[in-house]
């Protein structure tokens, strides 16, 4: 009886992993095909990209109902004055669990509260031989899963920053900093309008190089300063109100 008991448990939370995990993972193939083109507009150029996450999910739907209704709240909160700070709003992030990272191929999002303009978005690849060449597809996936989402799963932001990461190149915490190749900051409005095509932003906007600052001297509870965004912090500088009087 002990051992039906125990097996019958684990079978359970074994298959509940792994709807979780393909959960995760469907994510990517939706938000890859762009956002449905609406009657009338079939001429507009929205690029499609290989889903990668290699899973499905049947429950997608609802839990992207739950997204949208959650973030609808938020947003009905930050009009009374009692929303809580940009950096914990419900993205529609993919979380990884112990033995099963977060998919590579995937968009993770983020807030700093320093930069409440600003819209973070990490793009993993895994690649053994890096190539450059290959970047502007990637910038096309993330911009692409983005626009799919919509503005209403994120908090309001006026600029999406983007950067490509190596998890390849991520051996330990001093090769976290260059696993970060490329960043790159795209009008927020451009990215979810559907009439401006993604590969047309991305040839018209400046790659850096060098986004990305691990900061050693920062304890690990403080995560916003520790892991900085540069290409941010350089670009808040030149473009807020107080540097454009200047």
């Amino acid at each position: 009886m002990i051992i039906v008991t125990f097996l019958s448990r684990w079978t359970s939370l074994g298959a509940s992993s792994l709807l979780l995990l393909a959960g995760c993972a469907r994510a990517d193939e939706d938000a890859t095909n762009g956002p449905a083109t609406p009657s009338g507009q079939s001429n507009v150029k929205t690029p499609k990209f290989v889903n990668r996450s290699g899973s499905n999910d049947d429950n997608y739907e609802a839990r992207n109902a739950a997204f949208e209704e959650f973030a609808a709240k938020q947003r009905e909160n930050n009009l009374r004055g009692i929303s809580p700070p940009p950096s914990q709003f419900h993205f529609p992030n993919v979380y990884g669990e112990p033995f099963h990272p977060r998919p590579c191929y995937v968009n993770f999002y983020s807030v700093n509260d320093h930069y409440p303009d600003y819209l973070l978005c990490e793009y993993d690849v895994e690649v053994t031989h890096y190539n450059q060449s290959d970047e502007s597809g990637w910038f096309g996936e993330a911009l692409a899963q983005i626009r799919r989402y919509g503005p209403k799963k994120f908090p309001p932001v006026k600029w999406v920053a983007v950067i490509i990461k190596n998890r390849a190149e991520h051996k330990d915490e001093s090769t976290f900093e260059q696993s970060f190749k490329v960043g790159a900051i795209f009008k927020a409005d451009d990215v979810f309008d559907a009439v401006h095509n993604v590969s047309e932003l991305i040839t018209q906007v400046s790659m850096d190089r060098h986004p990305f600052f691990f900061d050693r001297t920062k304890p690990d509870l403080f995560p916003s300063e520790q892991q900085r965004w540069i290409i941010v912090e350089q670009h808040a500088a030149t473009n807020s109100p107080v540097s454009k009087k200047n």
